[in-house]
């Protein structure tokens, strides 16, 4: 089920379907994005709102960017690891780039609840202007 969930929530994360980004996530949604993101992205998101607004949404401004999952790892509490690679685009510089990515999932019921990720921010970096 939580497989299920998150890969609903990238695809509509790479088309901006806030409606269903929204149906998907908890409103009590934990989110943590690597600190050392450019542009103050990272940190802690606390609230679904507060994760789809000044998390993705911010992120979307910044960089045209999509999750290229690779490996699907089920943990034995229930929550689901994610590794793979975002592929993308600043958007100021249209400079390409591409980082590796881990996201740990967890989920109550039919809505995710939280996410932390671990990225190599350098790369997302040294693609902006």
């Amino acid at each position: 089920m939580i497989e299920e969930l998150v890969r609903r929530l990238y695809d509509a994360l790479a088309t901006g379907d806030a409606e269903t980004v929204t149906e998907l996530l908890a409103p009590d949604f934990q989110g943590s994005i690597a600190p050392g993101m450019p542009l103050e992205l990272g940190g802690h998101k606390d609230g679904m709102a507060a994760m789809r607004d000044d998390g993705w949404w911010a992120i979307g401004r910044a960089f045209s960017v999509r999750v290229k999952p690779e490996e699907w790892i089920p943990c034995a509490d229930g929550r689901l690891l994610v590794i793979g690679r975002y592929v993308g685009r600043a958007r100021g510089s249209g400079s390409p780039f591409e980082a590796e990515v881990a996201h740990l999932w967890s989920a109550a019921g039919d809505q995710l609840t939280s996410v932390h990720q671990f990225t190599d921010t350098v790369m997302w970096r040294d693609a902006l202007p």
